[in-house]
C-alpha cells in the first residue's frame, strides 16, 4: 500500500475533524460542506455570477465566470464541473479551485452549479454540464473566449461529467482536464479495496455517492451514461480531446483514473498524466498548506499548455 505523504498528513489532521460523507446523510452533509467550504476571496481573478438557460425549461444553470487580470481576449476556456460525488458541491465550495484552475492556466473558467443527486439522478447533472459547454462555444464573442479553445474540466465526479459532456457536446472541445476522476461504478479496481479506508473519502463514500446517482440504484451499474469508461455514445473514446489527467497515489479513486488513461491512449487520444504517489483524494485543494500540491498546480498548468 502506498504510504500518504507526512506533509499531506500533517495538513489531513488540521482539517475539522468529522463523520464520513456517507454518515451524515444528504441533508448534514451537504451542510457540513457549506461550513467547510466557502468562496475564497483571495486573488485578483474577476467572477461574474449569471444563468444559463436550459432549454426546454423555465429554470436556469446558475455559472459563475472566472476571468484572470490581463487575460487578453479571444481566452482560452475551461468549463468546469465540481467534485461532491453528484450529490454535493456548490459555486462556493469550488470556488477556490475555480480560481487556481483560471489562474494558472491563464483561461477563462465558467464553473456549473449543475443539479445534484438523488433530486436529480443519472443524467441531469451531465445534461446540465453539456448544456454550458455547448452555450460557452455559442457565446464566445459575449465571453471573450475564443470558440476553438473551448475545453472542459472537473474535479472527482465533475471529471466524470467533463469527460461525458466532451464526448456528448454538439461542440467544439478543445481539451479535457480531470483532477481524480470518479469513473468505475462497479468499485471493483485495486484501488477502491487498497484504500477503502483513505481519507477524505472512502470506498463506503463511493457506494453511497453511485446507489444516489443510479437513482437509489435502480439504473444499472453498466449503464454508459455513468462513465466514459462504459462506452461513450455517440461518440466513441476515439474522438476525445486531448486529455490531462491528474491522479493521486493514496486515493480509491487512483486506478479509474489510471484505466481511462489507458482507454485513451489505446484509442490513440493525446494524454498526460501527472500522478503524485503519496497524495490523497482531493489533494489540489491543499495547495496553500502542502507544497507539494502546489506544486503540482504549476505541473497541471505545463500539461494543460503542452496539448493546448
Amino acid at each position: 500500500m502506498t504510504d500518504l505523504d507526512p506533509a499531506f498528513e500533517r495538513a489531513i489532521t488540521e482539517l475539522p475533524d468529522t463523520p464520513a460523507w456517507h454518515e451524515l446523510g444528504v441533508e448534514r452533509a451537504r451542510a457540513l460542506e457549506a461550513e467547510v467550504f466557502s468562496r475564497s476571496t483571495d486573488g485578483d481573478v474577476r467572477t461574474t455570477d449569471r444563468p444559463v438557460d436550459r432549454p426546454g425549461e423555465e429554470d436556469t444553470i446558475p455559472v459563475r465566470v472566472y476571468r484572470p487580470p490581463g487575460l487578453e481576449e479571444p481566452a482560452p476556456a475551461l468549463v468546469f464541473a465540481h467534485g461532491g460525488g453528484f450529490v454535493l458541491g456548490t459555486l462556493d465550495s469550488a470556488d477556490d479551485l475555480a480560481r487556481r484552475l483560471a489562474a494558472n492556466t491563464d483561461s477563462v473558467v465558467v464553473s456549473v452549479d449543475y443539479r445534484l443527486a438523488p433530486e436529480h439522478p443519472c443524467p441531469a447533472g451531465l445534461t446540465d454540464v453539456t448544456t454550458v459547454v455547448e452555450w460557452a462555444g455559442e457565446s464566445a464573442d459575449e465571453l471573450g473566449v475564443d470558440p476553438a479553445q473551448v475545453g472542459v474540466a472537473g474535479s472527482s465526479a465533475g471529471a466524470n461529467l467533463a469527460a461525458m459532456a466532451a464526448l456528448r457536446a454538439d461542440a467544439t472541445v478543445g481539451l479535457v482536464v480531470l483532477f481524480y476522476p470518479m469513473l468505475d461504478p462497479t468499485l471493483d479496481g485495486e484501488s477502491h479495496a487498497e484504500h477503502a479506508g483513505a481519507p477524505l473519502l472512502t470506498r463506503a463514500d463511493l457506494e453511497w455517492f453511485w446507489r444516489l446517482y443510479r437513482d437509489d440504484g435502480t439504473i444499472p451499474v453498466d449503464d454508459p451514461r455513468l462513465s466514459p469508461l462504459l462506452g461513450a455514445e455517440p461518440s466513441s473514446l476515439g474522438d476525445s480531446p486531448p486529455t490531462v489527467v491528474v491522479t493521486g497515489g493514496v486515493d480509491p479513486l487512483r486506478d479509474d483514473g489510471a484505466r481511462y488513461v489507458d482507454a485513451l491512449a489505446d484509442a490513440g487520444v493525446p494524454v498526460e498524466r501527472r500522478h503524485y504517489p503519496g497524495a490523497p483524494h482531493g489533494f489540489l485543494s491543499l495547495a496553500d498548506t502542502v507544497p507539494a500540491a502546489a506544486d503540482a498546480w504549476d505541473d497541471l498548468a505545463a500539461a494543460v499548455l503542452a496539448l493546448r
